[in-house]
């Protein structure tokens, strides 16, 4: 049995029916989709199940909230470190600020964004857990590949994260005039340099 076969240890211990790992790719499409459609407001988690074709419960016991729900199916459960491997620094960096502009550009993220900022202020473990989860990883591959203190080297990289994310939702709610290919790729040049001066 490979490993991607394996039950996870909660399912095996359960008595009755395998879990049905093709409910969560359901669920996570049709939030996707009604985000799109309804927007944050509207979307619900009655309405997901419906579209999903399963039962609340099904999905309350996957996922703690909307909110949760929702992060899971716009960013995944982790990130995706695919493309940084085996890139030197001005690789990385340009992949955050990448990266950083696929993810806001995606119309079901820019639908999210509101409610998950209101959400934030409300609820500080999700914030953080988001927060640690996808700046943490990509920050120790960046500090792995510096001949510097790994702890300033860990900074400097969460510090290029923020700036990239930020500039790239700064850029596609507020200055949307300015979301350009240009200026995105001046964002890119600016950080590439400011990495390699630190």
């Amino acid at each position: 049995m490979t490993e991607s076969t394996k039950p996870d240890r909660a399912d095996a211990a359960k008595p009755g029916r395998p879990r049905d790992a093709s409910i969560d790719d359901r669920v996570l499409g049709a939030t996707r989709e009604l985000l799109v459609e309804l927007g944050w407001d509207e979307l619900s988690l009655r309405g997901i199940a419906a579209r999903a074709g399963v039962g609340r419960s099904t999905i309350d016991r996957r996922w703690s909230s909307k909110a949760e729900l929702v992060l899971h199916a716009i960013l995944g459960s982790t990130p995706d470190l695919a493309p940084f491997e085996g890139a030197d620094t001005d690789g990385w960096v340009r992949w955050v600020a990448s990266g950083s502009r696929e993810i806001f550009a995606m119309p079901e993220v820019r639908a999210a964004v509101p409610g998950l900022l209101s959400t934030f202020t409300r609820n500080e473990g999700l914030r953080s857990q988001l927060w640690q989860s996808f700046s943490g990883p990509p920050a120790e591959l960046f500090s792995a590949g510096s001949s510097r203190d790994p702890a300033d080297a860990q900074l400097d990289a969460r510090a290029l994260i923020a700036l990239a994310a930020g500039a790239s939702l700064f850029l596609s709610v507020v200055a949307t005039e300015d979301d350009t290919d240009e200026v995105h790729r001046r964002i890119g040049e600016m950080l590439v340099k400011a990495a390699d001066d630190s």
